[in-house]
């Protein structure tokens, strides 16, 4: 589980620091600095896929370092753990604002308070699980030497960790990009979720249990759903359709054919559906965008329920009533920002505590009001 992220200069974080829970709900106002959360853990992610160069649009680019800091220094924190092992990682960053160019100056991952892996300007040192020193090489600094590692028999622990961070599925759904045909198939799911269909045929291939109790579910979901398939409509090609009536006269929908609230109602189960081993942790920027009420509070039950068996963790940002009112103070964290400031956790105020205690209001309608803080 991801317990805790330091971040420094990065967008409307500075000196921040948060901690999570298993399940976890982001509050706050527009521009409170909740998505700039998930956008750094989702960069952290990309990272240390190994595919990304830090300065790449959607990772570190000079544009998401703090506006109003002169330092050019960007620092990333994290704190995992998994069963015995506590894991920190650190990730320093250098930027060069007049040419546009960054490097990695530091990268670290301990365990259990001892060095398994260690960068710095350039050298990288391994270190064995019993924290002993292995080989010494010099890395590139344009990108994670954490990501080359080969698996080893004395890397576990790495490994362990590398293998929680390709876990981690941070969403930001864009039912518009989410189109019916896919010419391969991705086991991760795109951040706006685009690739959903290339993605729900590679599950469909390694798990059609999964895919089928996926299918199940949104027959009780989708008015008139008969069931899902793949067609193939090229050598590589397939597309995915929709077949809605019943056993006698029913009729085809190609997937990107349903309305924005279906397909993306259709990823959000599939997130929870689709969840092997351990399972994904978690991390959707405003989930129920599009849904309608009636349907939001089944999936935040089927999400509860998942986040104590199949999924290790959730985190939420969300401004909706409806996910604000079910997770409620116990899963709320506030984030809030002074003017144009630095984003900060503030606590809930007393007068939430009081009004959400009594039943007088729900939390949402506090929130409403301006008396969270």
């Amino acid at each position: 589980m991801l317990k805790r992220i330091s971040i420094d200069n990065f967008k409307s974080l500075v000196n921040f620091e948060v901690q999570f829970g298993e399940l976890t709900l982001l509050m706050g106002r527009n521009g409170a600095g909740k998505t700039a959360v998930l956008d750094a853990i989702y960069a952290i992610g990309q990272v240390l896929e190994g595919h990304a160069r830090v300065t790449d649009s959607h990772v570190f680019p000079p544009s998401s370092l703090t506006k109003w800091q002169s330092r050019n220094i960007q620092t990333l924190k994290l704190e995992v753990e998994l069963a015995k092992d506590v894991f920190e990682y650190c990730l320093e960053i250098e930027h060069d604002r007049k040419d546009r160019k960054a490097r990695i100056m530091r990268e670290e991952l301990m365990g259990n308070g001892g060095p398994l892996f260690q960068f710095t300007l350039g050298d990288v040192q391994l270190f064995r699980d019993d924290h002993s020193k292995g080989p010494m090489f010099r890395g590139d600094w344009r990108y994670s030497a954490l990501s080359r590692i080969a698996p080893g028999n004395d890397n576990a622990r790495l490994r362990r960790f590398m293998e929680f961070m390709r876990s981690v599925v941070v969403c930001s759904l864009n039912p518009a990009g989410i189109g019916s045909e896919a010419g391969g198939e991705d086991e991760f799911l795109a951040r706006d979720g685009s690739n959903f269909v290339s993605w729900y045929r590679y599950w469909m291939q390694q798990r059609p249990d999964l895919a089928h109790e996926h299918g199940q579910t949104m027959r009780e979901m989708l008015d008139g759903l008969i069931t899902f398939k793949l067609d193939q409509v090229g050598v590589d090609t397939r597309r995915l359709m929709g077949m809605f009536g019943d056993p006698n006269e029913n009729y085809s929908v190609a997937f990107g054919e349903l309305s924005d609230g279906q397909r993306v109602l259709c990823v959000l189960y599939a997130l929870l559906s689709l969840a092997t081993g351990p399972g994904p942790v978690l991390m959707l920027d405003e989930p129920v965008n599009f849904v309608a009420l009636a349907e939001i509070q089944p999936w935040l039950m089927e999400l509860r329920d998942a986040c104590e068996s199949t999924i290790p963790q959730a985190v939420l940002a969300s401004h909706h009533p409806e996910i604000i009112d079910y997770l409620g103070v116990r899963h709320a964290i506030l984030l809030k920002r002074d003017g144009t400031g630095p984003t900060h956790v503030v606590p809930l105020s007393e007068k939430v505590q009081h009004l959400t205690g009594d039943g007088s209001l729900t939390l949402s309608e506090v929130v409403a009001r301006g008396w969270e803080t």
